[in-house]
């Protein structure tokens, strides 16, 4: 935000009010002032016993930004015209210990408010206060313009950009001072429709709903929506009922003179053709979009309904007088008949929506169909015998490569024999002598080898008789 300020006041668009009346900043000469509160932001983390320099970094210090405007006078002294300050506020201590951050309160603001003005002073002065965590909904009641001041408030908003609440004179100063860039927004825009996406298979994304969800100006949003369809294929944006959808409708093709004749003898000049499916789907799919953008009216004004609902069911219950309660009584007889009426339309708006996609889905199978240009029945047999011959083919070929290969990687006889004679030789090379033995009993033939040694004659001498 501040960095924002600082190039505003380099900008010719910013108009300031000025003893010379609202003039633009960059005719005067500019004194820019940059301060902050470091200072309040240590001794607070000494007291709170933080004494933490990485903690410190990336606390908010609470900057302030202060420009003066003046002019040359008699070509030697500085007039001042007028002042422009920019105020930032954070709550330090809750974010020290970690509790969730509150909105700034009436009391903050006009404290904060008085440190940084002068009680008098010759010169307008435009005041911009920024809070991080927002504001209470009475601090807003401080935005006005008067003859020596100028008060905008400025806060982010939970769409993830930014809110500025400033006089009605000023509209074009609310609108410069928001810090989100033009790209950022755009950014926002696409995020927001890729998130509904889903929502095109059944209808459309409508620009007023987008831009209530986002926070940002209808025509922005419109000019994205529009952005988006020429850059998808298959996507259209169009305005149904005053209002500019984005929806699917498949290959269109537009037909001379079409826009100009009513939708449902559109609709009906298009079936009395046959072979028209890319117009079909395309009157279909507006048809479509357009129920959809209705049932999702209808919803809202449901839910519109039922917070009524809810509000005077609260109020009955605390009603003290019996007069209170029969009113109430009749509000909401009246309420839940409207409710029912809600109820009905949204019933009658599903079946059309149910008949036009179940239409839609066989036409879109049939211009499938249609365009594949599958082979018949006698291609596929030409085809598949085609493919079984070169599929033996290939196969004699490998098993022709696999015994060349075979053949190619082994030794002949005489080869094999050589080779063991050398394994033999390397083998005794390299054994110790004590094992010499060992190598002869293993070059020993192998009869000899298996011929176990010859047993001792041992005889069994006959017992001595007794006496």
């Amino acid at each position: 935000m501040v960095e924002h300020v600082q190039r505003l006041l380099d900008d010719d668009r910013l108009r300031l009010d000025t003893t010379r009346g609202r003039r633009p900043a960059v005719a005067f000469t500019r004194t820019v002032t940059c301060d902050d509160r470091g200072v309040e932001l240590k001794r607070l983390m000494l007291e709170m016993g933080l004494p933490d320099r990485e903690l410190e970094a990336s606390m908010p210090v609470g900057r302030s930004v202060e420009a003066v405007l003046s002019r040359r006078r008699w070509l030697v002294f500085q007039q001042t015209v007028g002042r422009m300050v920019l105020l930032c506020l954070s709550p330090t201590r809750q974010l020290l210990q970690g509790q969730s951050p509150p909105a700034a309160t009436m009391r903050q603001v006009q404290q904060r408010l008085a440190e940084m003005l002068p009680a008098r002073s010759h010169a307008p002065t435009t005041v911009v206060v920024m809070s991080t965590s927002g504001f209470e909904p009475e601090v807003r009641e401080l935005v006005e313009r008067t003859a020596d001041r100028t008060v905008v408030l400025v806060e982010p908003n939970d769409q993830g950009g930014w809110t500025v609440h400033g006089p009605n004179q000023t509209l074009g100063l609310a609108e410069l001072l928001d810090p989100e860039a033009e790209e950022d927004k755009r950014r926002r825009i696409r995020q927001a429709i890729e998130r509904d996406l889903a929502d095109l298979s059944t209808g459309g994304i409508g620009a007023e709903r987008l831009a209530a969800r986002t926070g940002l100006p209808v025509q922005l949003v419109e000019r994205e929506l529009q952005a988006y369809a020429k850059e998808t294929a298959g996507l259209a944006a169009r305005r149904l009922r005053g209002q500019l959808v984005l929806f699917r409708e498949g290959s269109v093709v537009q037909a001379t003179g079409a826009k100009d004749m009513p939708f449902m003898d559109r609709i009906r000049s298009l079936f009395e053709r046959k072979g028209d499916n890319e117009r079909k789907i395309a009157a279909l799919s507006e048809r479509r979009a357009e129920l959809s953008q209705q049932r999702d009216r209808a919803y809202e004004e449901l839910a519109t309904l039922e917070g009524r609902d809810a509000e005077l069911r609260q109020q009955f219950r605390t009603a003290g007088t019996s007069l209170a309660k029969r009113r109430i009584t009749s509000q909401l007889l009246q309420l839940r008949k409207d409710m029912e009426r809600r109820q009905q339309l949204i019933a009658v708006l599903n079946q059309q929506v149910n008949v036009v996609s179940t239409h839609l889905h066989n036409l879109e199978l049939l211009q499938q169909g249609q365009s594949a240009q599958l082979p018949d029945a006698e291609e596929l047999a030409k085809e598949a015998a085609a493919a079984e011959e070169l599929l033996e083919r290939l196969g004699a070929d490998s098993e022709l490569a696999q015994s060349v290969s075979s053949a190619a990687a082994g030794m002949s006889a005489e080869e094999q024999a050589l080779y063991e004679e050398l394994e033999r030789e390397a083998a005794t090379a390299g054994a110790p002598a004590a094992s010499q033995e060992e190598l002869r009993v293993a070059e020993a033939p192998a009869a000899q080898r298996a011929a176990p040694p010859p047993l001792p004659d041992v005889r069994k001498r006959p017992e001595a008789e007794p006496g």
